[in-house]
């Protein structure tokens, strides 16, 4: 499903709602557009619209993510190339895993991308690979570039702290699942890669893996742009 769908559902909810006489003020939380989104809440129809809303309140989406497990430091990052730099820049300290330093992104990308650790990534490496997801390695996230280094291409999500591109996931029992050597195999380390891919295109707008192009063979692009898409 879409997020213009999910958008349409969650507002026919509501306006059915108030003609219900009850208001949104009696909706549950969980599916209320505008009541405070909460990392720690499983996503809903209505995560979507909460996080388009929060995108555009830079001090309540630092709140949000401070709400939860997640240490952050607020670190704007300048910059001297027109369209790169990132005005409401988080940095990572600590989450419920490691992601080994250098993670710089935008507040509503570092909320989506601990939205999507929590009820996608750790889930999927308990139930389906039977350990607690203890690291996610990455190959970067803010970086002032155009798309694929292109010198001819526009300005990569990348260049605003919106994106990041996740390589490997590492295991309490020492495992370590690649997306270059395991994605697409049937194997449980195939499935737990297919799970997470899956599953970010329900947080993140953007997400490209190695079924798209050769440029991605090794890793999941994970953005939050203008667009949606999934591949």
């Amino acid at each position: 499903m879409n997020r213009w769908a999910v958008a349409a559902r969650v507002a026919l909810f509501s306006g059915m709602a108030f003609l219900a006489g009850w208001g949104l003020w009696n909706l549950p939380d969980s599916i209320n557009p505008f009541s405070p989104l909460e990392i720690a809440d499983k996503p809903t129809l209505a995560t979507p619209i909460k996080m388009r809303i929060l995108e555009h309140r830079p001090e309540a989406c630092v709140a949000t993510v401070r709400r939860s497990r997640a240490e952050v430091v607020r670190a704007p990052i300048a910059s001297d190339t027109q369209g790169c730099g990132v005005d409401d820049g988080l940095t990572l300290d600590r989450s419920d895993v490691s992601y080994g330093g250098g993670g710089r992104l935008s507040c509503i990308s570092m909320t989506a991308l601990l939205i999507w650790e929590r009820h996608v990534a750790e889930p999927a490496a308990a139930e389906i690979l039977g350990s607690k997801l203890t690291r996610i390695v990455h190959y970067g996230t803010y970086q002032c570039r155009n798309i694929n280094h292109d010198p001819d291409a526009r300005l990569s999500y990348h260049a605003t702290g919106r994106a990041i591109d996740i390589a490997a996931f590492v295991l309490a029992d020492g495992r370590k699942i690649s997306v270059l050597k395991d994605w697409g195999k049937d194997t449980p380390e195939g499935q737990f890669l297919a799970r997470v891919h899956d599953g970010a295109c329900e947080v993140f707008r953007g997400v490209l893996g190695p079924d798209y192009n050769k440029l991605h063979a090794n890793h999941f692009h994970l953005e939050m742009g203008r667009w949606s898409f999934c591949k």
